[in-house]
């Protein structure tokens, strides 16, 4: 009896061992999930509002716009008699009404990143706003090779009221030249570094940042986040 009282007794205490560690294993992986959870809210909290300063400042650039638009709408108007005055409005009116739509466009796929959805959800979303970022920040920045020298033709007039075309048509003609021969160089360099991006850390930052800081910074906490969680 004493032998059967002491399995009896061995097998109550085996029982309660595993109990214990079954409830010890339960209580880990419930601090294990809080604690995976605590940090995704942080990392998605760090993310939204990255993308909410991109979007907002998206909005501000679309605001800038909008009146650039209605100077430059009311200078070729005035000046439909001036043939070169009116080409250098038309073609900012032009430039701002493309500006516009990449900026509503820019706010409105970083307002269709929804945080409730998985990770890999949100980074297939923040992978398409940073690719049309970037192609529109390119397509609009070459421009500015010659958009420059005409935004200035139309300030110096509107605000001046000096016509630089008048003055010197040769090196207005020959910087515009110049701007044309960079802007090529600068879209080969594009294609270039595009199947062959450099090596230098400096110019992959200088590429990378030309899809915004804030969407750059979102990225990459969801990132961080996506191996936090794999880990």
């Amino acid at each position: 009896m004493e032998l059967d009282d002491l399995k009896s007794a061995w097998h109550r205490l085996d029982s309660e061992l595993n109990a214990a560690w079954t409830q010890l294993d339960l209580r880990v992986d419930g601090v294990e999930a809080l604690a995976l959870q605590a940090r995704r809210d942080h990392g998605i909290d760090r993310s939204r509002a990255s993308l909410r300063r991109f979007g907002l400042a998206q909005l501000l650039e679309m605001a800038i716009w909008i009146a650039m638009v209605v100077i430059a709408a009311s200078f070729w108007f005035d000046h439909r008699n001036t043939p070169h005055l009116l080409a250098a409005g038309l073609v900012l009116h032009v430039y701002g009404i493309a500006a516009i739509w990449a900026s509503v466009t820019r706010a409105l796929l970083a307002a269709r990143v929804y945080y409730t959805a998985p990770v890999l959800d949100i980074q297939r979303r923040l992978a398409r706003l940073r690719r049309f970022t970037t192609v529109t920040t390119v397509a609009l920045g070459l421009p500015w090779w010659c958009l420059w020298l005409v935004a200035t033709m139309v300030g110096a007039k509107l605000w001046f009221g000096i016509d630089l075309y008048a003055a010197a048509p040769a090196w207005i003609v020959a910087t515009l030249a110049f701007g044309a021969a960079a802007m090529a160089g600068s879209v080969w360099l594009a294609v270039r570094w595009a199947k062959h991006p450099p090596a230098s850390p400096r110019l992959r930052v200088m590429i990378d940042d030309l899809a915004g800081c804030n969407l750059r910074r979102a990225r990459g906490q969801l990132a961080e986040l996506e191996r936090f969680e794999r880990e």
